[in-house]
């Protein structure tokens, strides 16, 4: 049965939520072979002087080092599968959706990731307080502390095999916006979320669902803001969800029923303020979570991106579920000595 949760006092009491559960942390033997993987649209453009820069400094230091640009579509890595075998450690240059392409991949290899921030949010490298100093790496390379952590895949009618993230899939306002961004080329920016998220509270509307947790029903054709979290990391000031912890093989999913425009406006000032949102969200919490919309067709975003650069078609279900085994993500050495 889906397990519910109430206590919305779990958010921050410690500011690493990440590590507060079975944090299930490895040694590794130093990574010599390391593989570079930045984005060029993240960041403004930035991320490949930033990728060049680190393999000169691993190089100093008498590691193997190659860079290359992230693929478009995460069926693309497959070219480069023995590629990222071959090495002992890949970082990632680039936003979450970089990272979320590779989670298949790295999870196959058993490959430890590291990853330097270079999108509007990036997410995943400051959670584990990751940065761009070479020397950070270069400490984070010779202690070898890895932390195992789950993530989730979709899966549903029309979507070939299992698609993994490792934050957040949602529908709201944040999904009509990254629809509207999805449409763009080139680098992005803060103001280009800002003018598209302005655009979308003008035309919102949330999709209705149905929800089943484990096999039990949790909600039944109602109307509202959906997510459905691995992490805690996303808005996390605003805290949307609290207990959301990728040390555990669980998801969670918040659902604020009948959201209004003024939740959004909450949000937006909360944002400001660095202050929890405190809205009135449902909470429920298993290893398997099916949603049906119903009516008209809606945007997904996942990590970040618009999911498969189409809509939901009304009437289908998307299952979320927890991998099967985590992934090593390779830690800051001052991560490790604060715990």
């Amino acid at each position: 049965m889906p397990k519910y949760i109430f206590d919305m006092s779990l958010s921050l009491r410690n500011e690493n939520l990440l590590f507060q559960s079975s944090p299930l942390i490895i040694k590794i033997p130093a990574p010599q072979k390391i593989l570079i993987i930045f984005n060029p649209i993240s960041s403004a453009g930035n991320t490949e002087v930033t990728a060049v820069e680190l393999a000169k400094e691993l190089m100093r230091q008498g590691k193997v080092v190659e860079v290359l640009p992230s693929e478009k579509k995460a069926k693309g890595y497959s070219r480069i599968a023995d590629k990222i075998e071959e090495n002992d450690l890949v970082v990632v240059v680039g936003g979450d959706g970089t990272v979320r392409k590779l989670l298949n991949l790295i999870d196959k290899t058993d490959m430890p990731i590291y990853a330097v921030p270079g999108g509007n949010e990036s997410l995943f490298a400051r959670s584990y307080e990751m940065s761009a100093s070479a020397n950070d790496l270069l400490q984070a390379i010779a202690a070898g502390f890895c932390i195992q952590q789950y993530y989730g895949l979709i899966s549903g009618r029309g979507i070939k095999g299992s698609k993994p993230f490792f934050h957040m899939a949602s529908m709201g306002l944040d999904s009509l916006t990254v629809k509207n961004i999805g449409k763009r080329k080139g680098p992005l920016n803060d103001s280009i979320y800002l003018w598209h998220g302005l655009k979308a509270l003008c035309s919102l509307h949330h999709p209705k669902i149905s929800v089943q947790v484990d096999e039990q029903i949790v909600i039944d054709h109602q109307s509202g803001y959906l997510i459905v979290a691995n992490s805690s990391a996303y808005a996390r000031n605003l805290q949307l969800v609290p207990s959301a912890n990728p040390s555990k093989n669980e998801l969670v999913i918040g659902f604020l029923p009948g959201a209004r425009h003024q939740h959004e406006l909450i949000k937006a000032l909360k944002i400001l303020q660095h202050k929890p949102a405190n809205l009135p969200m449902q909470y429920y919490s298993g290893k398997h979570i099916a949603c049906t919309l119903h009516e008209q067709s809606y945007p997904l975003q996942v990590d970040g991106d618009y999911f498969r650069n189409r809509d939901i078609e009304g009437e289908s279900t998307i299952e979320f579920t927890i991998g099967s085994r985590p992934i090593r993500v390779l830690l800051p050495s001052r991560v490790v000595s604060n715990r």
